[in-house]
C-alpha cells in the first residue's frame, strides 16, 4: 500500500511539478505575447493577461481561443508565443514536436449538463454512449434517454471533447464528429444533433434547447441558469458520482489529488490538467507570464471561473505549493 501511495505521488508531482514564485511589478523589456488555444483555459488567460499588463505596461498580451489542437499547432508554427491545452500531450505529439515544453498551471474536469425537461439528475456512461455513438436507434423505451430532445457537442478542436470521447469510446477516439449524421428517436421524435463552439457555446445550446444534453468544463456548469449538472455512473459501477452532498467542484479537486489507494470522488477519466505550452524554454516576458500564472497572486482567477490552480491541487495532494 505504501509503495502504491509513493508511486502515485511521484506520478502526480511529475504532472504538477514544483512552482516558481510569482512575478511582481518588475521591469520587462517591451514585448508582444499571443496566448492561444484551449477555450477552457481562455477565461483564465484573459484574467491573467489583464493583471499582468497592469503591472507590466510595456508588454501587450493578446488572448485567443481555437481549442487545444490549435494551441499546440500555433505554438509549433510560432504564431503564438504561448499555447494552451486542456489535456496532456499525446505520445505521438511529444515525438513529433520534441521542442514543446509543457507548463502545468492548473486542473479541471468535464461535467455532463442537461437542460430543462430532462427528468433526472444522473446518467450512466452506457446511456451517454448511446447518445453520442454513430448508430441511429429508437430510445423511446429507455426511461431517461426517451426524454432527450437534443445532443450537443463541440464544433472546434477541443481537449474537452477529446477527454469526453475517450471516456466513452477509448483512447483512440479524438472527437465525436462521426455522430453528427445519426438520427436517434425519442419520445418527442428525432433527437437533434447540435454543434457549438467552446464550453460557453455548449452551455448556451443546452440552456436554449429544452431536453438537451451536453458536456462542458466544471467552471461553466455549477450555478448556470436553465441547466443542471448530471451525476455520472461509470462503467462497471452502480454508484453515481459525485456522491450526494458533495459538490462537483469538491469532487473533481479530490480526484485531481487522488492516489491509487483512495476511493474515487469523481470519474478519473473526466479530469484533466490545464497546460501552457512553449516551443522551447521560455524567456523574457513569455517566462514571466507563465511564472505569474503559477503564482499565489493568480490563484483567485482560477477560483473565479471554477477551476483549480496548480497550487490548490498540490496543497490537496499534501505536497505543498
Amino acid at each position: 500500500m505504501a509503495l502504491l501511495l509513493i508511486t502515485a505521488i511521484v506520478a502526480l508531482v511529475f504532472l504538477f511539478p514544483p512552482l516558481s514564485p510569482g512575478t511582481g511589478a518588475g521591469t520587462l523589456s517591451p514585448a508582444n505575447l499571443t496566448v492561444a488555444g484551449s477555450t477552457t483555459i481562455q477565461p483564465i488567460s484573459e484574467y491573467l493577461a489583464a493583471d499582468f499588463m497592469a503591472h507590466h505596461p510595456d508588454v501587450r498580451v493578446v488572448v485567443e481561443g481555437g481549442g487545444s489542437g490549435a494551441g499546440i499547432a500555433r505554438t509549433v508554427d510560432g504564431t503564438a508565443e504561448i499555447g494552451s491545452a486542456s489535456r496532456s500531450l499525446e505520445a505521438t505529439e511529444r515525438e513529433q514536436y520534441p521542442n514543446l515544453v509543457v507548463h502545468p498551471i492548473g486542473g479541471s474536469g468535464v461535467v455532463l449538463i442537461a437542460g430543462s425537461g430532462y427528468p433526472s439528475y444522473e446518467i450512466s456512461c452506457e446511456e451517454v454512449a448511446l447518445l453520442y455513438n454513430t448508430v441511429s436507434e429508437d430510445l423511446t423505451a429507455m426511461p431517461h434517454l426517451s426524454e432527450v430532445r437534443a445532443v450537443v457537442q463541440r464544433s472546434d478542436s477541443s481537449g474537452t471533447e477529446e477527454i469526453f470521447a475517450q471516456w466513452l469510446y477509448g483512447t483512440a477516439a479524438k472527437n465525436l464528429d462521426a455522430s453528427l449524421p445519426t438520427a436517434d428517436t425519442g419520445k418527442y421524435g428525432t433527437i437533434q444533433q447540435i454543434e457549438a463552439e467552446g464550453s460557453a457555446g455548449v452551455l448556451k445550446a443546452v440552456a436554449d434547447n429544452p431536453g438537451a444534453i451536453g458536456f462542458v468544463d466544471v467552471g461553466y456548469a455549477e450555478g448556470a441558469a436553465q441547466v443542471h449538472p448530471l451525476r455520472v455512473i461509470d462503467r462497471g459501477s452502480d454508484l453515481a458520482l459525485p456522491s450526494p452532498g458533495t459538490s462537483f467542484r469538491e469532487a473533481i479537486l479530490g480526484e485531481l489529488a487522488h492516489t491509487d489507494d483512495e476511493e474515487e470522488t469523481y470519474i478519473q477519466a473526466l479530469t484533466r490538467p490545464l497546460n501552457y505550452l512553449t516551443n522551447g524554454t521560455p524567456t523574457g516576458a513569455q517566462a514571466a507570464f507563465i511564472q505569474f500564472a503559477t503564482s499565489k497572486e493568480a490563484e483567485r482567477y482560477f477560483k473565479d471561473v471554477g477551476y483549480f490552480s496548480i497550487r490548490e491541487i498540490r496543497e490537496a495532494m499534501g505536497v505543498g505549493a
